[in-house]
């Protein structure tokens, strides 16, 4: 000891212990990241204002972090969202739009899921399904190629006092949905959206989607229950999300407020102020950059995500949308907002909103419906809008005055600067995020065609409905009903 102290002098030596004692220290305090993502989730929460929902859990943890009451996916499909916040990146820098993209791709230029960096800094990264309490594998569903290899599926598994990065998928409330025998909700009760006509199946629907939202809150609960009991809950942070928004019509796969709404609530205890309310805007994708910056992790490029939380947080001036081919419904739309007024760009503007989408005739009561009414002419205003044969090339909407998105703003001489600001924005980005996209051919569409009629079919005889492949929407409409409205 005494020629170690002669050669380096006692200064340097307390220098040196010092250093290595502040990076065990900093090594002990990394934070885990737990990511609560559902399957399809709107804002419809107690806790975001809606009474009919009984949420408990998901309030509870709102009172425990901060509410945020402008946050929105990027893309209004799982594959595609979900690819995108992985990566941080947006849907089309990955090549990652088209839901289940058939064209698949290796990530471009370097990009990494940020999986890859959480390891690195070693860090055990997993992903369960939060309805079976982590005990297998959870939704990816991401559209590149390689696929993630995770570590495992709980927390439980990692090295003693090893720090996690842990993704829990819970499949609420996607449809098909799942009746709540403790709290039902009375269809009579529920107070249905602006932007839907007030009808018997369709506040059916819109109850029993409520109940398979009350599912989503219990498996919160058995989560947050596993955290605290597995003595970890101080030193994680929660991010709870939808992975995009409400499974309604003209909400999922679609650019409207609906399809993109996400709930997010964050718990960072001892650094974010219990029961706050966070009206920034907040793009899913800058989940994984929070998530990232939390945890002390630089990536070796920049990611399009925003850090919004900690010393170097950055304020969100835009929230982009990206859509494109959803099963068989082929489309390509951007939209832009800045939180008052949204732009949303209909490329593919010679197709009508309401062209055929497999998933949607099965799944969708207002699907049948809406086809059903509208060949009827009995389909009113401003809800028949949404049968037009063709859209508008742009759609311009005043969300303060007008949040049901009905009265198209675009190409009016008053609107017509804010119009011209939005666009030039999004045209200018749009150079950058769609580097890397690989549109579609015609055969590989026709591909994605075929294969939505061949799950229509299967999912018919599998659900044993009785309606026949070719029924009509009146046959349709009459078989919801049965299934729906019976007493």
């Amino acid at each position: 000891m005494k020629l170690i102290l002669k050669k380096y002098g006692f200064k340097s030596i307390c220098l040196l212990l010092a250093l290595i004692t502040y990076q065990v220290q900093a090594q002990q305090k990394r934070y885990n990241i737990v990511w609560i993502n559902a399957d399809d989730l709107g804002r419809e929460l107690s806790c975001y204002g809606h009474p009919a929902v009984h949420t408990p859990n998901i309030d509870g943890l709102a009172k425990q972090g901060v509410l945020y009451t402008n946050a929105y996916a990027n893309a209004p499909v799982c594959s595609a969202s979900r690819s995108s916040q992985i990566t941080g990146m947006y849907p089309t820098a990955i090549n990652s739009l088209d839901h289940r993209t058939l064209n698949v791709t290796t990530l471009p230029d370097g990009i990494q899921p940020i999986t890859d960096f959480f390891k690195q800094a070693g860090y055990f990264v997993s992903n369960g399904n939060g309805w079976d309490l982590l005990k297998s594998e959870g939704k990816k569903d991401y559209n590149f190629i390689p696929d993630i290899k995770y570590d495992g599926t709980d927390w439980s598994q990692r090295k003693k006092g090893q720090s996690f990065f842990a993704q829990v998928q819970i499949k609420y409330p996607h449809r098909t949905f799942v009746k709540d025998e403790v709290n039902p909700i009375n269809p009579d009760d529920v107070v249905l959206p602006k932007c839907y006509p007030d009808y018997p199946l369709l506040r059916a629907d819109w109850a029993m989607y409520l109940e398979s939202v009350q599912h989503c809150d219990e498996v919160v609960g058995q989560i947050l229950n596993k955290l605290e009991e597995d003595g970890l809950a101080e030193n994680t942070v929660v991010f709870f999300f939808g992975d995009h928004g409400r499974p309604h019509l003209r909400d999922k796969q679609f650019l409207y407020e609906g399809g993109l709404q996400i709930p997010l609530i964050i718990r960072w205890p001892n650094h974010l102020k219990a029961g706050e309310i966070d009206k920034r805007l907040v793009s899913l994708v800058d989940v994984a950059a929070t998530s990232l910056a939390i945890s002390g992790i630089k990536t070796p490029y920049e990611l399009h995500g925003k850090v919004y939380l900690g010393k170097h947080k950055e304020k969100r001036k835009y929230i982009y949308g990206f859509r494109q081919r959803t099963g068989d419904a082929v489309e390509n739309m951007r939209s832009i907002t800045d939180g008052r007024y949204k732009l949303i760009w209909n490329r593919t503007y010679n197709r009508p909103w309401m062209q055929l989408s497999s998933y949607k005739k099965l799944q969708y009561p207002a699907f049948a419906l809406y086809h059903y009414l509208h060949n009827k002419g009995e389909l009113k205003a401003p809800y028949n809008q949404f049968m037009a044969a063709t859209k508008p090339e742009f759609e311009l909407f005043d969300l303060d005055k007008d949040p049901m998105e009905f009265e198209n703003l675009a190409d009016k001489k008053s609107s017509k600067k804010i119009q011209n600001k939005l666009f030039q924005i999004l045209a200018s980005q749009l150079k950058e995020y769609e580097k890397n996209m690989v549109l579609e051919d015609d055969v590989t569409i026709a591909e994605a065609k075929k294969g939505s009629e061949i799950y229509y079919e299967k999912a018919l005889q599998q659900q044993k409905l009785e309606i026949s492949v070719d029924a009509t929407y009146e046959d349709i409409v009459k078989d919801w009903e049965n299934r729906l409205l019976k007493k």
